[in-house]
């Protein structure tokens, strides 16, 4: 859905290779550079670039001064993207690929919504804008493929990682448009989601002081007002229960869909080959058949014995099967991080007169925003 124009050229190379054939091979070459190893080497880019962002909001505390979340959960997440794959900063706003990045989801998502929606060859103000922002993300990204191509060295980012990977079972590696598909996925939705699963956690929160404060407990405890690390992640199981209850209630991917390569039959009902099937973990997530007080903020839901207990696909934030996300490990370790390093400096308060509803675009987004202001924990 996010991908249509961007994907193209594969689908139509899937229905020449064989349904399916790509995609396995292209997420075997992907793979490796979500491995967690690989992962942990990205942390400290994480918590440097939450740091930053905090330096920024000490001015906001100083004067009580109100600003909106998820625009600044938005420019984080765009920093740690650029920085993981390509060592380069796309925060800045002024910055033509972070530019690019908001023309191209603004039109995605406005075109989502729309009854009828002129073909992007159609010369309308919107389509001008939209083609020019994927020309500049292809042009910038496809520059950076061949550079590193000219220097051929691993510089320890995504992009080099996907470069060097080698299908284990061709030996091929990705071909140029496939590095572009790849790049423009992880700028497109990875920033975007984990932007919107932090500013839902923060929301909530703010709304359960009596998790809040056991947050905060837990890392005083660990960490005693350091920087976090990877490391620490497993001496942090409430914080990451906290971003799992989050995106439970708020599944940045509301909704998946997908195609039924031949006719299949779901829970009695004929599904055609050709059809497309939505699948949404936004009602999966508060369904009372699986959740008890399924409209209720309770991280406990996640621990251990009540995780065996429950259906493993009730709970699907980045889907299930072989097309899970497969940046899902690289999503939560970030949003742990940040989550940590924020909150063991600030609480959030969530501004009484704005009022905060749910859009539901390609992901699940604030429609006006989550405007707060800050209290130091201490």
């Amino acid at each position: 859905m996010i991908h249509r124009q961007v994907r193209a050229a594969h689908l139509q190379r899937e229905q020449r290779a064989g349904v399916g054939d790509l995609a396995r091979r292209q997420r075997r070459l992907a793979q490796p550079a979500f491995h967690r190893q690989r992962i942990e080497g990205f942390g400290s880019i994480m918590t440097h670039a939450t740091q930053v962002m905090l330096e920024r909001w000490e001015a906001y505390a100083a004067h009580h001064q109100a600003f909106d979340l998820s625009q600044e959960m938005t420019r984080l997440t765009l920093r740690i993207a650029g920085e993981t794959l390509f060592n380069i900063d796309l925060s800045d706003e002024a910055d033509e690929v972070g530019r690019a990045l908001s023309v191209a989801l603004e039109q995605i998502n406005d075109r989502l919504h729309r009854l009828f929606t002129l073909p992007t060859f159609f010369p309308t103000p919107q389509n001008r804008r939209f083609v020019a922002a994927l020309h500049t993300l292809d042009n910038v990204v496809e520059e950076m493929i061949a550079e590193r191509r000219r220097v051929t060295e691993d510089r320890g980012d995504l992009l080099s990682m996907f470069m060097l990977a080698q299908d284990e079972e061709t030996g091929e590696r990705m071909n140029d448009r496939q590095l572009l598909d790849e790049v423009k996925t992880m700028l497109l939705a990875g920033h975007e989601t984990t932007a919107n699963a932090l500013t839902w956690t923060w929301y909530l929160l703010a709304q359960h002081p009596e998790v809040e404060a056991r947050l905060t407990a837990e890392l005083a405890a660990v960490l005693g007002g350091r920087v976090p690390t990877i490391a620490d992640l497993p001496r942090l199981p409430y914080t990451h229960m906290v971003i799992q209850e989050g995106i439970r209630l708020f599944p940045p991917a509301w909704i998946i869909l997908r195609h039924a390569i031949k006719d299949d039959e779901i829970g009695g009902y004929p599904v055609p080959a050709g059809r497309v099937v939505g699948i949404s973990p936004y009602v999966m997530h508060r369904h009372p058949g699986f959740w008890e007080e399924p409209e209720a903020f309770d991280p406990q839901r996640f621990t251990p014995e009540r995780v065996a207990a429950r259906h493993r696909f009730a709970y699907i934030p980045f889907a299930a099967g072989p097309r899970q996300c497969i940046g899902n490990t690289f999503a939560m370790t970030e949003a742990q991080l940040v989550l940590a390093t924020v909150a063991q400096r600030y609480r959030l308060r969530l501004v009484p007169e704005h009022r905060v509803e749910t859009h539901t675009a390609i992901t699940l987004r604030p429609r006006h925003g989550v405007h707060v202001t800050l209290q130091a924990t201490h």
